[in-house]
């Protein structure tokens, strides 16, 4: 029997695993298959045990949370060697409501199921925030919806019409129409799956606001807006960059916007990543909430732009440890060391095939705030197995105010460009 404590991580991805304390704890894990087999053995070798899940290979973040059964016989057959579980640690979007279904069902403290819920299913936040701040009209919507219920929805809505699964990410499955007759074409010659909603669009800057946040205060707060969008990012390969926001008022109205999200959600230790419309008035709209870190680069972001550790922050608040940062801060606090107003360009990969680099544009033509520029080398390999967010390279920037590091960002959009060749597809 083992006389170190047992802490249970769900899923995993190689750049993380050296925030996990190996020494002080006995770490199991549960892993798909797929990721399982593509662990190096030294990596697999450091877990105490792991429990593989029988999921599909696909992108669909929804997998891990209809194999919550599996994963509870894991566990329980990890006690019976290593002791109940001291932490159930989930990071990722896949794997924040099974660990909270995994802390009820062994006792365990933490972001509970109700809230991790919450910052998961698109149409429960808005029904729970509609009250304390605005959020875009929406409507369920699935297989059993009728075509009359449909016109209807349609008939309320007279610009853009947003069709979106409620438990997806990354703009994953989220279709915009350019109005209520392509809707309806749509549905008539497609239908709706189940797990849908029909959105309002929203005009205006989408905005993205990240942090941590524990005993229910924000400790740390970085206020941003994107240039681009995911959905643009995602489907018509348009480059995606983000920017802080450097008024003082603006981030004070955002802090106390997002402060009432959380309140009212219930997320009390965790990372954080809300995505709000800024309307051509200045209003802010909800769009949505997740209880984790940032996807794409932000978290790279954070450590390279301000000395932020969000993986060690997130599994810190999962396992109720002190937080690095022992007062409420946001961005705008690190002027002073120079950090205050930094930002993000994700240049957009254009092939969706799997290819090769055969020619990297622009990399002499970077502005003096780049503080990080990550590019392929001619040879390199893309799409060899899916993802979410693939994108061409990374610049981190970091400068004075919002308008130098806009200009900037889009003076690097402009500029790089990734030529490929198509390759065939490896046999399997």
């Amino acid at each position: 029997m083992s006389r170190r404590e047992h802490v249970v991580h769900v899923g995993f991805a190689d750049q993380d695993v050296s925030h996990i304390d190996f020494d002080s704890y006995d770490v199991t894990l549960l892993l798909d298959a797929y990721n399982h087999s593509l662990m190096p053995q030294h990596t697999r070798d450091r877990f105490a045990r792991i429990g593989i899940i029988d999921t599909p290979h696909r992108i669909n973040v929804e997998d891990y949370d209809l194999s919550i059964g599996q994963m509870i016989d894991h566990v329980s057959e990890f006690a019976r060697d290593l002791g109940a579980p001291r932490a159930i640690v989930g990071l990722y979007e896949h794997t924040v409501l099974p660990a909270a279904r995994l802390r009820e069902a062994f006792g365990l403290p933490g972001t509970d199921v109700r809230t991790a819920l919450l910052t998961r299913d698109k149409v429960l936040m808005k029904e729970a925030l509609r009250e304390v701040v605005r959020v875009p009209r929406y409507w369920s919507v699935g297989s059993g919806t009728t075509e009359g219920e449909l016109t209807e929805i349609a008939a309320a809505l007279p610009g853009k019409v947003v069709l979106k699964p409620k438990c997806q990410a990354a703009s994953f499955g989220v279709e915009i129409f350019d109005d209520a007759q392509s809707f309806l074409r749509h549905v008539r010659d497609r239908g709706i799956e189940d797990g849908h909603h029909v959105e309002e669009f929203v005009e205006g800057d989408v905005c993205h606001f990240d942090g941590f946040v524990r005993d229910g205060e924000i400790r740390f707060l970085h206020a941003s807006r994107y240039l681009g969008d995911c959905f643009s990012f995602q489907y018509r390969r348009e480059g995606l960059a983000s920017v802080a926001l450097d008024d003082p008022d603006e981030v004070a109205v955002i802090r106390d916007f997002t402060q009432r999200v959380l309140n009212t959600l219930g997320l009390r230790d965790s990372a954080f990543h809300l995505e709000a419309f800024r309307t051509p008035e200045g209003g802010l709209v909800f769009l949505e909430i997740a209880g984790r870190f940032g996807g794409g680069y932000i978290r790279r972001h954070f450590e390279v732009a301000y000395e932020l550790d969000l993986i060690r922050e997130s599994i810190a608040a999962c396992m109720n440890l002190p937080s690095a940062v022992d007062r409420p801060l946001t961005n705008l606090d690190l002027r002073d060391a120079g950090r205050g107003v930094a930002g993000w360009v994700h240049p957009a990969l254009r092939e969706e095939a799997r290819c090769r680099v055969t020619e990297v544009r622009g990399p002499d033509t970077y502005p003096a705030s780049v503080i990080l520029a990550e590019t392929p080398e001619v040879g390199t390999v893309f799409n060899d197995a899916p993802g979410l967010f693939v994108g061409s390279g990374l610049f981190i920037l970091a400068g004075e105010s919002t308008a130098q590091i806009e200009q900037d960002a889009r003076t690097i959009m402009n500029a790089y460009d990734v030529e490929v060749e198509v390759l065939p597809e490896p046999e399997r």
